[in-house]
This record gives C-alpha cells, sequence and structure tokens, in this order.
C-alpha cells in the first residue's frame, strides 16, 4: 500500500518547495551575470528614457503632462522612486531592482515547476529562467528593460491561477499590463485556468481582480492621459501598415538569433508537445506560450527584449521535459545555458549596442555648466540621453521627436513619416514651448543620430520660425548644433 502511494514523482514533491536560501542563491547568479550593469552607463534609449521621465517626476511633474511616453505609468514610477531610495540618478540602481525581480521571478517559476514535477524540475526552472534572461544582446539582456519587471506580476499571475486564486491572479496581470501592454496577453491562460478550476465566478473574479487596478492607476494619473497615451495614441506605432521587407527581415534575424541563445531551452520544447498526456495537463503553458508569441509580433518591430517575454512559458515547459530526462542530458543543458548566459555576460562590458550609442557625454557636460538648475532645454531627435544625464528638465512632454516626426525604431529610416505623427503631438508640443521656452535647443539631425537627419528642423516650418526669431546659434558639439535663447 505505501509503495503504491509514494511514487517517485510523489516523493520528490514532498521534499518541499524552493526556500529562501534557493531565492538568495538565484539572487547571486543574477547580480552576478548582471555585473556589466554595474558599470556600464547606458544599454540602450529605453534606459535613458526611462531615467529622464523618472527625473521630471522627481522634480514634481506628471507622467503624460509632464512626460509623455507610449507606455503605461508603472515602470517610469519605479524608476523614480528608486532614484530617491538610492539617492542616484545612476541606471545602475534600477538595474539593482531588475537582477532582484528576475531573481524573484525564476523562485516563483521554480515554485510552480516544483508543484508540477517536483525538486528537479524546481531546480532547472530557477536556474534556467536567470540565465535565460541575459542571454541577449547586452543591449537587450542586461537593461532595466519594460519587459524584465512585467515578467514577474505575469508569472505571479499564472501560479495564482493555478492555485484558484482567480482574483488574485487577474490582479497580478494588470500589474503586468500596466508595466507593458502586451502583459495583458497572459489573460488566455488566465482565464482558462479560471474557468478549469472555477467556472463562470471564477472568470468574473478574474475579470475584477484584473479591473481594479487598472481604474485605480487611471485614476491617480488621469483616465483619459493612460487611455490616449497607452493605448489610442499608439496607433502608428503598432500599425502594420509601415512594415516592410526591412521588417520581414528584422523578424527572421531576430527570431533565429533568439532561437540560437535559448537553444538549451527549445531543444526540449518538442517533446513537450509529443507527449499527449503532458500536452493536456500543460495546457495553460502553451495558451501562455502562444499569447507571448501573438504579444512578441503585435506591433511589428522586433527588438531582442521582446522576446523575454516568451521566457516563464518556455523555461517551465522545458523543465517538465527535463524532470523526466537523464543526468547526462540534464547537466549538458545546464551548462550549455551557463556557458551562453556568461559569454553574453562578459560581452556587456565591450559590446555596444547594433545602432552605435550617441555621443551625449560632452554636450551634456556643457549644458551642466552653462545652465541654472531651473533653466529647460529642448533636444530635437531621439538622444532621451541627454536629458536624463545632463539632469536638465524637458521644455515639453516629448522626450523624443518620434511623437512629432512619427519616426520610431524597428522600421527602415524613411522621411515620408510624418504623416505617422501622434494626433494632436505638435498643437501639444507648441503649447509646451510657449509655457516653458527652453534656454537651449539641440539639434540632433546634424548628427545623423538614429535617423534624425532625415526631420532636420526645416521641415517644420512653424517650430522653425521659432527657433530663427528667439535662438541664436553657439556651437557645435560632436556634430550636434547647439542654440541659446535670445
Amino acid at each position: 500500500m505505501v509503495a503504491e502511494t509514494l511514487t517517485p514523482n510523489k516523493v520528490m514533491r514532498s521534499l518541499g518547495g524552493p526556500t529562501l536560501a534557493f531565492f538568495f542563491l538565484l539572487l547571486v547568479i543574477s547580480a552576478a551575470l548582471r555585473a556589466p550593469g554595474w558599470v556600464v552607463p547606458v544599454f540602450n534609449s529605453d534606459e535613458s528614457f526611462l531615467g529622464a521621465q523618472a527625473e521630471v517626476v522627481n522634480s514634481g511633474g506628471r507622467l503624460y503632462e509632464d512626460a509623455a511616453d507610449r507606455k503605461p505609468p508603472l515602470v517610469p514610477y519605479l524608476y523614480a522612486v528608486t532614484f530617491r531610495v538610492f539617492h542616484t540618478t545612476a541606471l545602475w540602481s534600477v538595474r539593482l531592482i531588475a537582477a532582484i525581480v528576475v531573481a524573484l521571478t525564476g523562485w516563483l517559476l521554480a515554485l510552480e515547476a516544483h508543484r508540477r514535477w517536483g525538486t528537479r524540475a524546481q531546480w532547472l526552472a530557477g536556474l534556467l529562467f536567470v540565465m535565460g534572461t541575459v542571454a541577449f544582446a547586452p543591449q537587450d539582456g542586461q537593461a532595466a528593460n519594460f519587459e524584465i519587471f512585467m515578467l514577474l506580476p505575469m508569472t505571479a499571475g499564472i501560479v495564482l491561477a493555478q492555485r484558484s486564486r482567480p482574483a488574485a491572479s487577474g490582479a497580478a496581470i494588470a500589474f503586468a499590463t500596466l508595466c507593458k501592454q502586451t502583459g495583458a496577453a497572459a489573460l488566455l491562460p488566465i482565464v482558462y485556468l479560471a474557468a478549469r478550476r472555477c467556472g463562470r465566478r471564477g472568470v468574473v473574479l478574474a475579470a475584477v481582480g484584473f479591473a481594479i487596478p487598472l481604474l485605480i492607476v487611471a485614476a491617480l494619473v488621469g483616465p483619459s492621459d493612460l487611455l490616449f497615451w497607452a493605448v489610442l495614441g499608439n496607433g502608428s506605432y503598432v500599425g502594420a501598415d509601415t512594415a516592410s521587407l526591412y521588417v520581414i527581415g528584422m523578424f527572421l534575424l531576430m527570431t533565429a538569433a533568439f532561437a540560437a541563445c535559448q537553444a538549451p531551452l527549445l531543444w526540449w520544447i518538442p517533446s513537450a508537445w509529443r507527449d499527449k498526456e503532458r500536452r493536456k495537463a500543460d495546457a495553460d503553458l502553451w495558451l501562455w506560450l502562444a499569447s507571448s508569441a501573438v504579444a512578441v509580433v503585435f506591433g511589428f518591430r522586433f527588438f531582442g527584449h521582446y522576446y523575454l517575454q516568451l521566457l516563464p512559458a518556455l523555461v517551465l515547459l522545458a523543465a517538465g521535459s527535463l524532470a523526466g530526462a537523464s543526468e547526462v542530458a540534464m547537466r549538458r543543458t545546464v551548462a550549455l545555458a551557463a556557458v551562453i548566459a556568461v559569454s553574453f555576460s562578459l560581452l556587456g562590458f565591450w559590446v555596444k549596442p547594433f545602432d552605435s550609442a550617441p555621443r551625449y557625454q560632452s554636450v551634456s557636460e556643457y549644458l551642466i555648466k552653462n545652465t541654472s538648475e531651473t533653466d529647460h532645454i529642448l533636444v530635437w531627435g531621439s538622444v532621451p540621453e541627454i536629458y536624463w544625464a545632463s539632469g536638465k528638465l524637458p521644455a515639453t512632454r516629448f522626450l523624443s521627436a518620434g511623437f512629432l516626426t512619427g519616426h520610431w525604431g524597428g522600421r527602415a529610416p524613411t522621411p515620408e513619416t510624418i504623416e505617422q505623427a501622434t494626433p494632436g503631438a505638435w498643437t501639444l508640443f507648441m503649447q509646451d514651448l510657449k509655457e516653458h521656452p527652453p534656454e537651449y535647443v539641440l539639434d540632433t539631425a546634424p548628427a545623423a543620430i538614429r535617423g534624425s537627419e532625415l526631420y532636420p528642423i526645416s521641415r517644420f516650418p512653424e517650430f522653425s520660425k521659432i527657433i530663427k526669431r528667439q535662438y541664436k546659434f553657439v556651437e557645435s558639439i560632436d556634430e550636434i548644433s547647439i542654440y541659446q535663447r535670445n
């Protein structure tokens, strides 16, 4: 009787889930693999954009009204709180929070893997996730991006749903969505689990749990602002009408690169699918993976860090397959994942982003020396690094000219995007200029940074007239033209 009850799988599960010590192990590994983040100033423009938003918030400004973005508000405010707590605007501070978030997410995945397949799967899930998050080009794997912070509440939502907590799981997915809109994709497996475990009542509770945090945050930041900037104003960014052969090429390139970097995980996915019994039992994971894949493709802009959304589901599916594999197979998989992770981590000390980082340091130092604390500046182009590094408040809510020119990353640079500008952006831009006339205007078009050469100020008559009448050319630093108010 005892022999029939205590099957090997049940014995493994009875040994207990991941401990606090296991979390600290994951944290040490996460911090070590993210060592470049303690010394490299900026990995990508998203970090400096968020940093500049945080500086505005900490100076008493409001998100969307004083610093607009196409994203929900949670991550900018997380940056702002982190800067205040650490008394610095250096990005190592938020990368430390990111390392902790990665370890927590790995711990939650280990908890779920232990519930499904036992202790061996627990170790595999935690380790493979932490290592997998840095197995990207450093600009994607090392940066404190939106996706890193989104994965924690998203994973928590799945874990809670599996434990018949539909309201809490819905709330967790709401927080994921407040980090990045694509977090809402995880509603698919959440609704599936809620219906399967709690019936119609569970689905209703999940929906209510999802709605409440969104409504509270909307009330705090302004419902119309949140709806416009995070949803309605994104049409030109997520639209497929600007897609091209360039986009198809980027999709093939980035997907192949992701597959190569995550080969230790992907190798075990076919076996997870072929096992019909497992496939049925893990239906929620397959729905999670499928919805995440749709989220990655949505908008047709294939940045490497977008693919991070696939990792949690892939890790659990791979851990389930590996839990029943041989000891040799398990060790080889973990060893290969470790080699890839360490290699990309070391590259983070030297490798520059694919679109070479702009030279923003010298012009930022110039602004620090030649402006007062109350002076505002305007950077024409897409170099939020200047706002962040100089600590100067933006004269308008637009930290990137992309809102005004319609040009964003992920598309081939072309001068024909002006009609894709955010609706009403130019009106708001002119209003902001009148309210906060910048002491300095920095034109990055001559420096040809991130496609800015296609959108010289002269293409925009009303704005060009202001520069000609109210500003004088001072000098050029690293080909960035500096204009000072008369």
